[in-house]
């Protein structure tokens, strides 16, 4: 692979947009899977067939949103890179509900064991699926699933590390207070947890475009 990377200044530009895209993608749907992830706790305590059925929805919604919100900011950094990208979105979408949806079923006999799986479930699912659209430009895909696994997983444990000291209910509520200067500090950590992802998958992506696009 070495041999490839020499980028050029337009592909560390799109490795820049990809990047920032996926970050800001990222950040743009944490508002919505931080609510979840509150239902969740709250259905949790409440124990019983309810808290089961929170669990599973809300393990699935979680990872639509995530699919949806980075797919979505992955496609407009694809525009005038390949053919057809809005096929990016749903595609995207789908294979994050996919990997929601069997981390909620694992999470009805073991939410520990969910828990784990949900650090590079979405990576697998969102790569499987993305791949599919990859190919469809790209003479290979060489490494697309592997990279999305590692950079979700290290994206996740960063986020989770911090997420004690990040202000849910703030985020939530972000219209209504306003940004204070520890509400902007949360939502960096979000957003590098995004630039994670996006600048593993970037590198990644851009390396393919450079060798294997397809004419």
């Amino acid at each position: 692979m070495s041999k490839y990377m020499g980028f050029r200044r337009k592909e560390w530009l799109f490795l820049l947009r990809w990047t920032v895209a996926t970050a800001v993608g990222f950040t743009v749907g944490s508002p919505f899977i931080l609510g979840v992830l509150v239902v969740v706790g709250l259905a949790i305590g409440d124990g019983g067939s309810f808290g089961n059925l929170a669990t599973l929805i809300s393990f699935t919604l979680v990872n639509f949103i995530i699919g949806t919100s980075i797919g979505f900011g992955q496609t407009l950094a694809l525009i005038g890179q390949v053919k057809q990208p809005v096929l990016w979105l749903p595609v995207s979408s789908v294979g994050g509900t996919l990997g929601g949806f069997l981390v909620a079923l694992v999470s009805l006999t073991s939410f520990q064991l969910a828990f784990l799986l949900s650090l590079a479930m979405p990576g697998i699912f969102l790569g499987i699926a993305q791949k599919v659209v990859l190919i469809k430009f790209l003479k290979k895909a060489t490494g697309w699933v592997i990279a999305n696994i590692i950079s979700w997983t290290f994206a996740q444990v960063l986020l989770f590390a911090n997420l004690a000291n990040i202000d849910i209910y703030g985020i939530l509520k972000i219209s209504t207070y306003g940004l204070s200067f520890d509400l902007f500090i949360d939502l960096i950590i979000i957003f590098a947890s995004g630039a994670v992802i996006g600048l593993i998958t970037g590198i990644n992506l851009t390396w393919l475009l450079k060798n294997f696009k397809k004419e």
